[in-house]
């Protein structure tokens, strides 16, 4: 019962201080440290100091070296892929925990940020930095090339439609525009099978049962991967290799018209926009094109708060303390028109913030209404699996042996999921 044990009052030393490991580089670190100055002022019993990890991978790796060491935070921030070995780790407190024994209202909370989190009954993390894939667009070039603007493409074909048509190339027959900057990206792989209805990996991705086999080299997975090949093969696509920045500098530099990102993208995009003098309404953003399925929608990824155990239990109660701070609707609110992620929280949408925001870039808009447009089904709550980031090597290798050195995309992608059948059984071998 960690919330009847301690009173968190700070003592007579001062406030407890509660260490946050975080991922959210420049210029969103600065959004995050401004939540944490906030929550520090309002109260004096603890004080959050945020401290960057690097990547996801990076902070996951520092924890798991750590553990048993005693050199860990309270609180720490991890994607969404990272969910099923921080449960097998038995690290931490579970946030159904703290809900319960406080009776927590959850109602007001995104039933799909929910969704990903919960396992077997249980909310083990706080969803916090939400995001999805959108479709990003120069609307210019779709005016140039005979194109509605304010119509993106919504499917695989659409794509391959207007590529061909906002393709350039010089008088040598060189392309010096594609339609589309294409990132190997085994996140975005994963959403266009979502899109569909498909699944990742065995037992309703994971969710009825842990995970034994991946099944992304189903017929979903290969039309994926056959179309990224033919439209790169052809030069409707311009390869930037594993970079999303290069995506979307391929967008500003007018070396493609179009690229697939994520909205955690859309602050610092619009930002940028603005510096440079360049008009915002330029930039288009609609849904994520995909091969459509009846019960398909996107995956609600991005990040969660987890609370470690092995912490004194004032900061772990420190810790709680400041995700209900973070998860409320006024910062949710501003969080979303700062960043560009979704809030967790649905009235947050209908806060000043947000709505001025999305009054002031439409893009915002775009992002929302997918979301709200997805199912909550086995295929968009996301696959569950301890070994995700080794499985999405896998299957990013299997992009470039394709993309870059002619292997036969059906081939490599079943090869890819026998890998990946391999790695998950090791792992569940060792598995609590």
């Amino acid at each position: 019962m960690l919330l009847a044990s301690c009173d968190g009052d700070g003592g007579e030393e001062g406030p407890v201080t509660v260490t946050l490991w975080h991922s959210m580089g420049s210029p969103l670190s600065g959004a995050l440290q401004r939540m944490a100055d906030e929550f520090n002022q309002s109260q004096p019993q603890y004080r959050v100091e945020p401290v960057f990890q690097g990547s996801y991978t990076d902070s996951l790796n520092k924890l798991i070296s750590s553990l048993g060491a005693g050199n860990i935070p309270a609180l720490i921030q991890l994607d969404d892929v990272s969910t099923q070995i921080m449960i097998d780790s038995e690290a931490i407190t579970p946030i159904q925990e703290l809900i319960d024994e406080e009776a927590y209202d959850l109602s007001d909370f995104d039933p799909k940020a929910l969704s990903y989190y919960r396992v077997g009954g249980t909310l083990y993390s706080m969803p916090f930095n939400l995001a999805g894939p959108i479709l990003y667009y120069d609307r210019e070039a779709f005016q140039e090339a005979g194109l509605d603007p304010d119509r993106p493409p919504r499917t695989l074909e659409e794509v391959r439609q207007y590529s061909e048509r906002l393709v350039q190339r010089n008088e040598q027959g060189e392309v010096t525009r594609s339609g589309i900057a294409l990132q190997i990206s085994p996140w975005v792989f994963e959403q266009m099978l979502a899109k569909q209805g498909a699944l990742y990996v065995n037992n309703d991705n994971g969710r009825q049962g842990r995970a034994t086999e991946a099944v992304f080299d189903s017929e979903a997975g290969r039309q994926i991967i056959q179309w990224w090949d033919e439209m790169v093969d052809e030069g409707l696509a311009f390869n930037v290799g594993r970079s999303g920045a290069d995506a979307m500098l391929a967008i500003a530099s007018g070396r493609a018209a179009m690229a697939i990102e994520s909205t955690a993208a859309l602050g610092a995009v619009v930002a940028l926009i603005a510096v440079t003098g360049e008009d915002p309404e330029r930039l288009g953003a609609g849904p994520l094109p995909a091969p459509e399925g009846e019960d398909g929608g996107i995956v609600l990824g991005g990040a969660s708060f987890w609370i470690l155990k092995d912490r004194p239990e004032e900061e772990q109660r420190g810790a709680w303390e400041f995700v209900k701070f973070a998860s409320a609707p006024e910062q949710q609110a501003r969080w979303h028109a700062d960043t560009g992620y979704f809030t967790s929280r649905l009235s947050a949408y209908d806060l000043p913030p947000a709505v001025e925001r999305r009054k002031q870039y439409p893009q915002f808009e775009t992002a929302v209404k997918q979301l709200r447009e997805s199912p909550d089904n086995p295929a968009t709550q996301g696959a569950l699996l301890g070994p995700f980031k080794s499985v999405r090597d896998r299957v990013t290798r299997a992009f470039e042996q394709v993309l870059g050195g002619g292997a036969d995309p059906a081939r490599e992608l079943e090869l890819a999921a026998d890998e990946a059948t391999e790695i998950i059984q090791e792992y569940n071998r060792t598995a609590p």
